[in-house]
């Protein structure tokens, strides 16, 4: 999504089964919240701006804050959306309650029309989509951009489920949209925290470079979290991909260790490990890898001591 999107303010949804809610407030409810969004502490994007400041920045830090600036847009991209939508009442709601359709809408320049459907299946479970269509057509022209789902049994304190983004189509569809590919997530979310995995399968800007990649998240509410991240890349521009595999950490206060391993393609059987620890101001506090470059700083100062590395 663009700016526009990833701008919307983030209203909180309502709760899944106030028994005083009525049908479409219970169906809006069962949308994914903002505590899907990874809570790893940072700067502001400015503050962070290579050469913004004279400080010493850990780029093991900038990385991760970069990583989950980008996964926390692009899921608040989708938490947006349906804030925007279910502001309006519902267009229609089953006369059983189980099904509610809100839009389609518009904002006056959008050559899109957009409308939220959510079902309640026969199992508790729930289905929703985001449907577009071009500015003035037929409900036949619908495509579905979003589409998610909620695993029967959820609560508004414990819940699970899914969605993909097709980022293509929505471009397709709204040229003002510019990204391509599609972007997966299953996620869980219950009263400690949340975790996620998600894949980014020929994602990037409409008509420049793509990427696939995978991520994997968990943390708990009151701050602590892990990230995984592997993806592949040409670093030497030798014609083929190298992988690399990312496992950052961080307390609450801010502090972490990030573990890479890079191997692969052009390195042969040469496996690549770096480790770097950065503190609660994310100045870099110790850096080691396995190439021969010297160490630098003190291990003893990592807040994590002992290296980590995803499965």
């Amino acid at each position: 999504m663009t700016a526009r999107n990833l701008l919307a303010p983030l209203v909180l949804l309502a709760s899944f089964t106030a028994c005083t809610a009525s049908p479409a407030d219970r169906l809006a409810g069962v949308l994914p919240d903002e505590r899907l969004l990874i809570n790893m502490p940072t700067q502001s994007a400015s503050a962070k701006a290579a050469g913004e400041e004279d400080r010493e920045w850990s780029e093991a830090y900038l990385f991760t804050a970069k990583v989950t600036d980008d996964v926390n847009g692009l899921i608040g991209s989708v938490l947006g959306l349906a804030a925007l939508v279910v502001e309006y009442p519902p267009t229609t709601v089953s006369e059983a309650g189980d099904e509610a359709v809100w839009g389609p809408w518009a904002d006056a320049l959008d050559p899109v029309e957009t409308s939220l459907y959510v079902r309640e299946e026969a199992d508790g479970g729930y289905t929703w989509v985001f449907m577009q269509r071009p500015r003035g057509a037929g409900e036949d022209a619908d495509e579905i951009v979003i589409g998610g789902e909620v695993d029967a049994g959820s609560t508004d304190e414990a819940y699970s489920g899914r969605f993909a983004v097709n980022f293509g189509l929505i471009h397709s569809l709204d040229p003002n949209e510019g990204g391509q590919g599609m972007f997966y997530s299953d996620y869980v979310v219950d009263e400690a925290g949340a975790a996620a995995t998600a894949a980014f399968e020929g994602f990037g800007e409409a008509g420049g470079e793509t990427i696939d990649a995978l991520y994997a998240y968990e943390q708990e509410h009151s701050g602590p979290g892990q990230l995984d991240l592997a993806w592949l890349d040409d670093i030497d521009g030798e014609g083929t991909d190298e992988a690399w595999v990312v496992r950052s950490r961080w307390t609450a206060e801010g502090e972490g260790r990030s573990d890479a391993v890079l191997t692969g393609g052009s390195l042969g059987g040469l496996t690549a490990l770096a480790s770097e620890c950065w503190d609660t101001s994310f100045a870099e506090v110790w850096y080691q890898n396995n190439v021969g470059d010297p160490e630098r700083g003190d291990a003893a100062a990592c807040v994590f001591a002992e290296a980590s590395y995803p499965e």
